[in-house]
């Protein structure tokens, strides 16, 4: 066969199939999609989630049901994800931790996190770190210098190991040298509690949480992690960075599709999302009211993300010895 014949066929079966790709698009979606939530009901990637799903439901064309499958760090329903199949009928909530957290952190996985189709980044989860009130504590430095003068004994709380609150511990503990003594709660409401009612002397999480408790005087946020626009929740209070330490773990919301599934489906939600983060209305409901930083972007942008991620997931899992069974 001619060498230019062989090229022409390969080019005509390229367009045939970007064609078929395109008309797949234009006649999707036929029926309601379901959306998988690997973490439980009422969480960020949840409530985000279920808004994402009630935005581009009705710009579609069909209805989008949020279903939680838990447990597991998320394992659970990334999983179900990974095995569904790939016809755009499945889409699937994720964040930072369960995509390059979990996988350093388990021997093995039921599913490889880089094999799903990126559809687009949602958001950046602001972080304040925060004391008693009691403590006369100002800053990072005074903190250090409080737990180092008291080994073991300053008291971190966390929603558990793995959770973002212990990542920003294991990593300030490894880099100072400073022994923290790690107190596990289920989760936020707790730990907010527990910072209320002196049972822990430090703690950090999301300031939509804290922010009002900070200005009642109950407790102190004395630093903060935020994205490249510092939210109206963190006030001026000096960022890790500010304080000489380059830290940044917080945690990230993200959308993805099952492996296999068409680019095209992912450029058409990814084109939806992007509607509503440019919405300051939609931005101002979903986004800020729960202190998260809208980001967005298409598909690479996620799919560079993932990568970069990747690298601190490796660092940070090896620092804070976390294995998970």
């Amino acid at each position: 066969m001619n060498p230019s014949d062989g090229m022409a066929r390969l080019f005509a079966l390229l367009c045939a199939a970007a064609t078929a790709s395109t008309v797949l698009a234009q006649a999707y979606p036929v029926k309601p999609i379901k959306m998988i939530m690997p973490i439980p009901a009422g969480s960020l990637t949840d409530v985000v989630g279920r808004a994402v799903a009630a935005s581009v439901g009705p710009a579609l064309g069909q209805t989008v049901v949020g279903e939680n499958r838990v447990g597991a760090n998320g394992t659970i329903g990334m999983t179900e994800c990974a095995r569904a199949a790939p016809d755009g009928y499945t889409v699937c909530m994720t964040d930072g931790n369960i995509m390059t957290i979990n996988p350093y952190a388990y021997t093995s996985l039921p599913y490889d996190p880089k094999s799903f189709v990126p559809i687009a980044h949602l958001a950046e989860l602001e972080v304040a770190f925060a004391v008693q009130a009691s403590l006369p504590v100002n800053n990072l430095k005074e903190w250090l210098d409080y737990a180092r003068a008291r080994p073991g004994q300053a008291t971190w709380g966390t929603t558990g190991a793995g959770s973002t609150p212990h990542l920003y511990l294991s990593w300030i503990s490894a880099k100072t040298g400073v022994n923290f003594n790690h107190i596990p709660y289920k989760g936020p409401a707790q730990l907010q509690l527990a910072l209320i009612a002196g049972e822990i002397h430090a703690t950090n999480m999301g300031p939509a949480n804290i922010v009002k408790m900070n200005a009642a005087g109950k407790v102190r946020i004395i630093a903060v992690s935020h994205g490249k626009t510092r939210s109206k929740w963190l006030g001026d209070t000096p960022s890790f960075k500010d304080q000489g330490f380059d830290i940044d773990f917080r945690n990230w919301l993200a959308i993805v599709f099952p492996g296999g599934t068409p680019s095209a489906l992912a450029r058409r939600w990814n084109l939806e999302i992007n509607k509503h983060l440019a919405d300051p209305a939609w931005v101002d409901k979903v986004m800020i009211a729960s202190a998260l930083s809208p980001t967005g972007g298409p598909p690479e942008e996620l799919e560079r993300i993932l990568a970069e991620k990747h690298k601190l997931g490796a660092e940070i899992t090896k620092i804070a010895n976390l294995k998970f069974q």
